[in-house]
């Protein structure tokens, strides 16, 4: 199982217009599950799973845990999927996950190294290098 999981951006947009830039790319991609964080209200017909808290989702599905920010210590180009994950982006981290030993810290390298990748653009990059990888780069299709 590949869950997706956020922070919903407050402030600049809201969490129903947010939601279709997340859906689209978790949906090609091949992700089965999209929660986020903090509880919104958005009536969606359960495509997306809301919980008050990071650690709420982290316990909700027990899976293994790939926090995906700018700090993080294993580059996305040699990064080796799980089959079953948790990965969590946009601002999940904030420093309360990260080194703990049950979670694997990913990185994508920028031009700039400066973060500046949106969640569901960072999200979309990730799940884009998970299909790749499983399918063995196979351009001939």
């Amino acid at each position: 199982m590949v869950v997706v999981a956020g922070v919903w951006e407050e402030g600049w947009n809201t969490p129903i217009k947010e939601f279709d830039m997340w859906q689209y790319p978790l949906k090609v991609f091949g992700g089965d599950e999209f929660a986020m964080t903090p509880v919104s209200g958005i009536r969606l017909n359960n495509k997306v799973k809301e919980f008050h808290k990071v650690d709420d989702i982290i316990q909700h599905y027990g899976l293994p845990v790939i926090v995906c920010d700018e700090n993080g210590t294993t580059p996305l180009e040699t990064f080796e999927h799980p089959k079953d994950a948790l990965y969590l982006f946009n601002r999940v981290s904030g420093g309360t996950h990260l080194g703990k030993e049950t979670e694997t810290s990913l990185r994508i390298e920028t031009k700039l190294s400066q973060g500046l990748i949106w969640g569901h653009q960072a999200m979309s990059i990730v799940l884009y290098d998970r299909f790749l990888k499983e399918n063995g780069n196979n351009n001939n299709r």
